[in-house]
Formats: structure tokens, C-alpha cells, sequence
């Protein structure tokens, strides 16, 4: 049995990073379908930051209502849930707000998550309590939106615009 064991260890030891890389592959690609896809800017580098703006959240609203920015900056967002209920920042045009938002309507408030659905990268979950944060590169100028869409948020309040030059 012991022979059995170390020979199964031997076997199955090389493989285990492999499955942990593919398996990390796939969490890193998670959200990069059509759907992900982003006309206002690209997931930025961290490194890069040229502006960091905190928005906080509670239920039904954000902090502010309109922001700006540069084409070309990176902005690092701060997002803080002061709510009791999960929330969501999603930062696109118009029609990838329609489009993330038709693809949330299926679920509810429960069971919403990074891993429940296309999780676009322009877009992060925000529990209860939690703050998280995100860095996007805004490309190119253009009016877009912010909202949170989960079912009925945005249509009771939870939604901004951005204005990028």
C-alpha cells in the first residue's frame, strides 16, 4: 500500500501545478468573452495609476452622481459597500450597461458573484461591509456610465455618468 501511495504521489505531484496554473488561467481569462469586452478602456496597470477616486455605496446610491476623466489616465477605484445588501461597480458605455445588466436580471441579490456569470473587467461584486478596488484605463474620450446592476438598482438610483476628454 505504501509502494502504492508514494508511486500514486510520484504520478500525481508533477501534475498538480499544471491543473493549478490551467485552472488559474481560466479565473484570469474568467469575463473576457464579447460580453467582458470594453469600448471605454481596458483593465490598467496598477503601476500606472495616475488617480485614485473612492466611491461609496449603500443601498440604492452612490456618493456622487458624474465624474471625469482624461483619455489615456488610470484611475484606481476605491469601492465602498456601506450597504446590508451586495452591490456592484460597472463602468462602461450605455449599451454595456444594458448588456451586463440584461445578464444579471436571471439572479437575484443572493446569489451574484464573480463566478455566477460573465463577470465583465470593467465591473467588480462588492459585499457588504467590503471595500475592494480596481484599475481601469480609460482609452479613449467619450460619455459613459456607472451603475450598479443588480435587478432594480440602477432603475432606483444607483447609477452616474462619466465624462472622459
Amino acid at each position: 500500500m505504501r509502494v502504492l501511495a508514494t508511486l500514486l504521489a510520484t504520478v500525481a505531484l508533477p501534475l498538480f501545478p499544471v491543473a493549478a496554473i490551467a485552472s488559474n488561467a481560466e479565473a484570469h481569462d474568467h469575463g473576457k468573452h464579447e460580453h467582458g469586452a470594453s469600448t471605454s478602456g481596458e483593465a490598467g496597470d496598477p503601476a500606472r495609476v495616475s488617480r485614485t477616486v473612492t466611491i461609496k455605496m449603500s443601498e440604492y446610491a452612490f456618493d456622487t452622481q458624474s465624474l471625469a476623466f482624461k483619455a489615456g489616465e488610470t484611475v484606481k477605484f476605491i469601492v465602498i459597500n456601506n450597504g446590508k445588501l451586495k452591490h456592484e461597480l460597472t463602468v462602461g458605455t450605455a449599451e454595456e450597461q444594458k448588456a451586463h445588466r440584461a445578464a444579471m436580471q436571471s439572479m437575484s441579490d443572493m446569489n451574484h458573484d464573480e463566478h455566477s456569470h460573465d463577470m465583465p473587467a470593467h465591473a467588480i461584486h462588492v459585499n457588504p461591509g467590503e471595500t475592494r478596488e480596481f484599475v481601469w484605463h480609460f482609452t479613449k474620450a467619450g460619455s459613459l456610465q456607472f451603475a450598479c446592476n443588480y435587478p432594480g438598482h440602477a432603475d432606483l438610483g444607483m447609477e452616474g455618468s462619466i465624462s472622459v476628454k
